[in-house]
């Protein structure tokens, strides 16, 4: 069966066919190529076929129906990116159950919270991530078995290397286009967190259309750097090259250093990122041209301003200017897709001057993610892209917005299911068949989107993560020193973080709870108030907590119905919080 064969039935997705039946036959169509590897501490690299792949799925699949599964159960790993964690999310894909991804970075209580709302069942885990089994057996009775990627002395566990499929067992569950496949939570242990509930259609559509744009085959190596429990890392890179059968290794670090020396080591043509990767590669190669020799600096940025003006006239010799450069790469990557954050202009410019790839995009978790996207052939620096096929976006000019942009909202096959058990939440945001964003946003005449704004309060760090002000805000304020607090994004304006976003607050303090020798003592005011934070943040996760916050001693600007007038209290406390250099 040819690729070009597998691609033509999995476009009949939308009416009959499952992932099931695509990935069924391109295991067999990909046979002993390598699917997925990672690199072990003797620094051999352990590799798994695409039809160990198959085996291997189809070994969890068989054991959780043994165990007792039924179709819509849910299904949760907490685990580094690792070929383990691919086998059970094909294994859910065969069994029917419903895979709830978890983020490793998480506090204890937010897993709980996670773990208790989807009412999973099942738990996988590695040994990295081991020390939550002992507060999910103890707060989350609910999960009937805890599975361990990795053999350890913990009696709790069963191994997932002991499940084998034997000669007449059950390996399937039937399932249908329109079934869930995913819960994947937004953020959260408040009711701001909500999971969102992805189907089967949703996840193939997406790999259909960014197979289309980003052209995997099975030549490619797909370096896979961003976790697992992000949608973009699972529809773009894990089933969209396995669907073309590409060889996909799994790094361990973020670090510059070491994701150049696996994609030299593996010949990497492919990866996605979030915007600061980028952005390191970028300062990585300014700082090396800067230590060099006067006369070597002015040839590097005299070829680069001469590469930028052939880029208006579509004329791309970057490759061939700044071979060095590429070779510092593996000299075989094709393309770097960016997501989850915006991207700065000049290092999508200069990149791409330099002859890389860089294909920026948009979308949501709640939209399987992707809704635009830059192509190899349609591309404009600034703008997250065009529209997937088939995907229809409208801007809805507002009242405080100029008639040129407005909120986005999409509509198409991507859209998610709903909000798991929050039919309230799911009203907020699907309309007549329309998925309200939030964010604020323009197109221009060809069709390509440009964002502006967000309506909404959440808070974008560089690393792609999303953060909800909110949230923090309802933590933070169990304290009695706390009167009011509002968090807000604040952005950097220089170093390597220039332009993304950094969590700080404004905090009005309850005097009554201090002492009178310390009501006008600032500093110590401030002082009490960073310790109580710091007690209180032990149940967010780290990349939560505020890095910075300063003392307002009047009452936060509310609207009529009590809600913080988020964007007039930055403009009054914009010199009592400086943006941070």
């Amino acid at each position: 069966m040819s690729v070009t064969t597998i691609h033509r039935m999995a476009e009949g997705i939308l009416e009959s066919l499952t992932i099931q039946d695509v990935l069924e036959a391109i295991n067999k169509n990909f046979g002993e190529t390598t699917a997925l590897q990672i690199k072990q501490k003797d620094g051999r690299f352990f590799k798994l076929s695409y039809v160990g792949l198959g085996r291997k799925a189809v070994d969890v699949s068989s054991a959780l129906i043994k165990f007792g599964l039924k179709k819509g159960d849910r299904i949760a790993v907490l685990s580094e990116s690792r070929p383990e964690w691919a086998a059970v999310f094909f294994a859910a894909v065969s069994c029917g159950g419903i895979l709830v991804p978890l983020d490793v970075k998480l506090s204890r209580k937010e897993l709980e919270f996670i773990l208790q709302d989807s009412g999973a069942r099942f738990f996988f885990v590695s040994a990295e991530y081991s020390g939550a089994i002992e507060d999910v057996v103890r707060s989350c009775p609910g999960i009937e078995k805890i599975v361990s990627f990795d053999v350890t002395q913990d009696s709790r566990v069963v191994f997932m290397k002991d499940f084998a499929l034997t000669e007449g067992e059950q390996k399937y569950n039937p399932i249908h286009p329109d079934d869930a496949a995913l819960i994947v939570y937004t953020s959260g242990t408040t009711g701001v967190a909500k999971g969102v509930v992805l189907s089967y259609r949703n996840l193939l559509f997406e790999v259909i259309q960014l197979n289309k744009f980003i052209r995997f085959s099975r030549n490619d190596r797909f370096l896979s750097i961003l976790p697992l429990n992000h949608m973009l890392e699972i529809t773009g890179g894990l089933i969209a090259p396995l669907y073309a059968g590409a060889t996909i290794t799994y790094g361990d670090s973020i670090k510059p250093a070491n994701i150049l020396k696996l994609m030299k080591e593996t010949g990497t043509t492919a990866m996605l990122c979030v915007p600061l990767i980028l952005k390191m590669f970028h300062e990585g190669i300014m700082k090396k041209v800067r230590k060099g020799p006067v006369l070597e600096q002015k040839i590097f940025f005299g070829l680069l301003r001469f590469s930028r003006f052939l880029l208006r006239f579509n004329i791309r010799v970057g490759k061939k200017l700044f071979g060095r450069v590429h070779q510092e790469f593996g000299g075989k990557i094709r393309c770097f897709v960016s997501g989850g954050a915006p991207l700065d202009p000049r290092v999508e410019e200069d990149m791409t001057a330099m002859g890389f790839n860089v294909l920026q995009g948009y979308g949501l978790t709640e939209t399987a993610p992707v809704i635009t996207v830059n192509t190899f052939r349609e591309r404009k620096f600034g703008s997250v892209g065009i529209p997937l096929e088939s995907v229809e976006i409208k801007i809805v000019p507002g009242s405080d917005t100029n008639p040129h942009e407005g909120e986005i909202i999409a509509r198409g096959p991507n859209i998610m299911l709903g909000y798991y058990h929050q039919p309230e939440k799911t009203a907020e945001v699907l309309k007549e068949g329309w998925f309200h964003t939030g964010d604020i946003g323009r197109m221009d005449r060809d069709g390509f989107l440009y964002i502006t704004g967000r309506m909404k309060t959440m808070i974008v760090l560089g690393a792609g993560k999303k953060v909800f002000p909110e949230e923090i805000e309802a933590v933070l304020s169990k304290s009695a020193l706390i009167r009011e607090i509002c968090v807000l994004g604040r952005q950097t304006v220089s170093g390597l973080k220039a332009g993304t976003e950094e969590v700080c607050a404004v905090v009005v303090p309850n005097l009554d709870q201090f002492p009178e020798e310390e009501k006008k003592d600032r500093a110590k005011i401030k002082e009490r108030i960073g310790r109580e934070i710091s007690r209180l943040s032990e149940d967010l996760a780290e990349y939560k907590r505020i890095s910075d916050f300063q003392l307002y001693f009047d009452e936060l600007p509310k609207t009529s119905t009590r809600k913080l007038k988020r964007n007039l209290i930055k403009d009054i406390v914009s010199d009592v919080l400086p943006q941070k250099e």
